[in-house]
């Protein structure tokens, strides 16, 4: 059986078929990497020299936050899919993704939850920091949420039993 699909081009290494790849243009990740120099600039010129620490700390923070939130709705759905995910630092990918295959329905349920629960933690902190950190960490939620976003949009009519997997410079999309 496996020779007759490898032989009829149907089958991959991991018996997942590729349904269809999206492409992340260059130019669109060139502009997604600069982004954070004119919100830094302006940061600097509203807020003083402080831009500088406000948007570290909040991007080590919002880090921290999806790590969390990731990392307890996979720690729910079972220890079988925590192993599939790490840190991960490349392309438009930052912070705890799946580094192999994964379902659709798990990566949904993560970057939805991690999307609304980072704006309520944000929401809650807001009345004890600062307007700039609050910026800060809101625009750094927002940067990092959009790529992950754009999976959910691309989504948007495509089968829901399909296996996902994030590349530097495109996302796959198979189906097992």
């Amino acid at each position: 059986m496996l020779e007759q699909q490898r032989e009829n081009g149907n089958a991959t290494i991991y018996q997942y078929q590729l349904i269809r790849k999206f492409y992340i243009p260059r130019p669109l990740l060139f502009v997604y990497w600069l982004v954070p120099l004119p919100v830094l600039a302006v940061g600097v010129v509203l807020f003083s020299w402080l831009a500088f620490v406000y948007m570290a700390a909040a991007f080590l923070f919002v880090l921290w936050i999806h790590f969390v939130v990731s990392n307890s709705v996979l720690l729910i759905r079972g220890s079988v899919y925590r192993k599939k995910w790490r840190l991960r630092f490349s392309g438009p990918w930052f912070g705890y993704l799946p580094d192999q295959h994964t379902g659709f329905s798990i990566l949904r349920q993560v970057l939805l939850q991690s999307l609304w629960i980072g704006f309520v933690f944000i929401g809650i902190m807001v009345a004890w920091i600062p307007l700039p950190f609050t910026a800060a960490l809101l625009f750094w939620h927002f940067w990092l949420m959009a790529p992950r976003l754009s999976i959910l949009m691309g989504m948007r009519g495509q089968r829901r039993d399909v296996m996902i997997k994030l590349n530097e410079q495109d996302i796959s999309y198979y189906v097992q």
